[in-house]
């Protein structure tokens, strides 16, 4: 029976998965991950798929099962130029020789404090798919059908309609923060959220967590005056 290779390299785990279907190996991967999940959680892998065909949106659910454990996946190698097209979308990196080299990931645009924020400067279409690789911000909507996930925290200057997952590396002083929300489904950490429907279209919205336990804010707009 063929097995998972894993090491450690700078910046997160290499995972080696067996020449199989796209499929076969989705499912010997969160098998592992669930096996060992205190070593994996919180943490960010690299996949060698090999010679195995991964669509965009095959990729995309792998992005949001891998979320779902706590495990951020920065890095998809192969020699398939369908799986190196879908990686490419999802602004993964396709090479580990940087990592190795500095230790961090590959993202030019980067705050004060260390963490990468990744932009999309546009609304999304009905069914389209973000994953932000570490913090990101949408300029625009999200709209029904349309689903984002942000491994850090996520700021929406638009309404949410449809879904997002936030914090799915598992850092817990992730946060999301969005204009409106009248969504189809948010988590944060993993954890579902029961946004109140009296919340639903009026201010903004900022979620967090707080000994432990997650808090909603309501964001109250303040008053301007002239001076």
């Amino acid at each position: 029976m063929e097995e998972i290779s894993v090491r450690g390299i700078k910046g997160g785990v290499l995972i080696g998965l067996p020449e199989k279907a796209w499929y076969l190996q989705r499912d010997m991967l969160i098998s592992r991950i669930q096996t060992q999940e205190r070593f994996f959680k919180g943490g960010r892998i690299a996949l060698d798929v090999g010679g195995a065909d991964w669509s965009q949106d095959q990729l995309f659910r792998l992005l949001r099962d891998l979320s779902d454990e706590g495990v951020c996946l920065w890095a998809v190698l192969t020699t398939s130029e369908t799986t190196l097209a879908s990686a490419r979308s999802f602004e993964l990196q396709t090479s580990i020789s940087a990592q190795n080299t500095t230790g961090k990931p590959e993202n030019p645009q980067s705050s004060e404090d260390g963490h990468g924020v990744e932009w999309h400067i546009k609304p999304l279409e009905k069914g389209e798919k973000v994953a932000f690789r570490v913090n990101g911000v949408v300029i625009g909507d999200v709209p029904e059908g349309a689903e984002v996930i942000a491994f850090g925290s996520l700021v929406v200057w638009g309404t949410v309609r449809g879904s997002v997952k936030v914090g799915c590396g598992g850092d817990q002083l992730s946060r999301v923060c969005v204009l409106r929300y009248a969504g189809t489904g948010l988590s944060l950490c993993g954890q579902m959220v029961e946004v109140p429907k009296k919340l639903f279209n009026a201010s903004a919205l900022e979620i967090r967590y707080d000994s432990g336990a997650i808090q909603l804010q309501e964001q109250v707009a303040r008053k301007f005056k002239i001076l």
